[in-house]
């Protein structure tokens, strides 16, 4: 097997999204049973709103029943933790690490250091090397060391790479008082604080090539270098922002590019984690129906990677609905699975289907190292099995296929919709009588979903 999570998460293969969600229907499996059932982490941020009560329920109650991993959005960065020199707020932190707790999630912190989101306080310090070096350990040991064995994995140091060529970021407050020391001496002082977490070097734009003049290449170079040196990297963290389009005119990065970085970490025993993945349109285009389900082919194609190497165990989505999105700021749009109404999009079924339809290859015993050292790390701090209120499925749906004949009974209308293996959709049908007539499809291996009012059945079929 894959990667193994404690119990976190396995009672909810029935639950129910919630009375009233949009996308309401009774799943007998959610992205999060899937995910702990092929032995990875599938998850999304919290949103900053939610921290302030500014999000519809349903919200929450999607985000619990189907990620079981969480990062914040804004509220572990340095200006939110130390907002002035030395007085430190872990009010929101702490109230993200107990809803996590509570419903059995693992949780990464997000970022000790960056060269943004600092308060301005630090940049009064960037003349002395001796005090700014202070200032950078200091609160890493009061951070780390509040959440000691609550937050799983750091991101100890995001983007200190230049996106102009390859080479450190020079306009970092970190690298111009400290130089590119900084970076080594804050894996040194995260690791010293919490042995136990697993610390993250996190960028972005690491899918388009492992080259030498690529941010990919540099990053693997260092790397290695931190590994020949003790210094204690456990894994990389790409954020995987990406953008779709028409044509590959415009687009460098790919799933492959990802997957070779991802192949040469592990020869330096180190994880690959995607950790804030969205796949956006520019904005102001009109986005179709064929153009979701591409963008769901895409999220597919990354979630393979972590699915089929050994050494990549995080698939993490930066944010849940396009309402709530940064998207907006890159000029992009509809970047996230779900829509505006928390509606599942094809991205949703995409991901759910990969997940249902993947078979780990027979050669299982690579793995088993990564079990324990996953059980060893689990911090969730609790069992979810009293963690979320679990709702009786209401399903009472069956379907049979003869031929090329679909039956549906225990239903007055269904909706159906097939997908193939690779969870890309071919078929979708509506009607009263229950028959669907599949002459269309080719044979083979298919996964069809039959929706009834608030009720759901997934299945894996054979037309012959």
């Amino acid at each position: 097997m894959k990667k193994a999570h404690a119990l976190a998460g396995l009672v909810l293969s029935t639950a129910l999204l919630g009375a009233g969600i949009s996308s309401a229907f009774a799943a007998d499996e959610t992205l999060r049973s899937l995910a702990d059932k092929n032995g990875i982490y599938i998850g999304a941020i919290l949103n900053s709103q939610w921290f302030s009560g500014g999000l519809p329920g349903n919200y929450e109650q999607i985000h619990k029943a189907q990620f079981n991993i969480v990062v914040a959005e804004n509220e572990m960065k340095f200006d939110a933790t130390e907002p002035q020199e030395g007085r430190f707020n872990y009010n929101n932190g702490d109230k993200m690490v107990k809803y996590a707790q509570q419903n059995g999630m693992r949780v990464r912190g997000h970022a000790l250091a960056w060269h943004s989101q600092v308060p301005n306080w630090v940049n009064n310090y960037k003349n002395d090397k001796k005090k700014l070096l202070a200032v950078l350990k200091n609160h890493i040991e009061k951070v780390v060391g509040h959440w000691k064995g609550k937050v799983a994995e750091w991101d100890v140091v995001n983007e200190a790479i230049s996106n102009n060529e390859p080479m450190w970021r020079s306009q970092s407050v970190w690298y111009q008082g400290i130089g590119p020391e900084f970076i080594d001496s804050a894996f040194v002082w995260t690791h010293a604080v919490d042995p136990d977490a697993e610390l993250c070097y996190n960028d972005y734009n690491l899918e388009q090539g492992i080259n030498p003049k690529a941010k990919a290449g540099f990053l693997l170079e260092q790397v290695k270098r931190w590994v020949k040196n003790g210094i204690p990297i456990h894994c990389v963290g790409s954020q995987t922002h990406v953008e779709d389009t028409t044509t590959d005119k415009h687009f460098i990065g790919s799933p492959d590019s990802l997957r070779s970085l991802a192949k040469e970490l592990a020869k330096l025993n180190v994880k690959l984690k995607i950790t804030e993945l969205d796949i956006g349109f520019k904005s102001g285009i009109n986005v179709s129906k064929k153009d979701l389900e591409r963008q769901g082919q895409t999220f597919r194609q990354y979630l393979d990677i972590i699915l089929e190497e050994p050494n990549a165990d995080t698939y993490l989505i930066w944010g849940v609905s396009d309402k709530w999105s940064w998207l907006g700021g890159l000029n992009r749009q509809k970047g996230l699975i779900y829509d505006d109404n928390l509606k599942p999009k094809p991205a949703f079924d995409s991901i759910l289907v990969r997940l249902q339809t993947y078979e780990p290859p027979k050669d299982t015993a690579k793995k088993d190292t990564v079990v324990q050292d996953s059980i060893k790390k689990d911090s969730t701090g609790k069992d979810s099995i009293n963690a979320i209120r679990t709702i009786p499925s209401l399903n009472s749906l069956s379907m049979h296929v003869a031929g090329h004949t679909l039956f549906v009974t225990g239903a007055k209308t269904a909706k159906v919709d097939v997908f193939d293996m690779q969870g890309r959709p071919i078929f979708s049908a509506e009607n009263n009588k229950g028959v669907f007539d599949l002459t269309t499809i080719a044979e083979g291996l298919y996964v069809v979903r039959v929706q009834s009012g608030f009720s759901n059945l997934t299945k894996r079929i054979s037309i012959k």
